[in-house]
């Protein structure tokens, strides 16, 4: 019975994990004269781009692609 319980919160738990798991890339090393703003509107020299701060996956790659094709570096 207890190795019943733990296989079920075993999987429940990586169920959970895998389902809220939010995709972030870091924007970096920009050419010169580029620069990368914050939120604020302060320039910044990397910025961590979160999926789920995006209204759709779309709109999130197209935002990606838009900095990667200035020049900088998304990993």
């Amino acid at each position: 019975m207890k190795i019943k319980t733990f296989t079920f919160l075993f999987a429940a738990t990586m169920m959970f994990a895998a389902t809220s798991c939010n995709k972030c890339v870091t924007c970096d090393s920009c050419p010169d004269g580029v620069t990368l703003e914050d939120d604020m509107g302060n320039e910044v020299d990397s910025q961590e781009i979160c999926e789920d701060d995006a209204a759709s996956k779309e709109e999130y790659d197209a935002g990606i692609a838009i900095i990667e094709a200035i020049g900088c570096s998304c990993k």
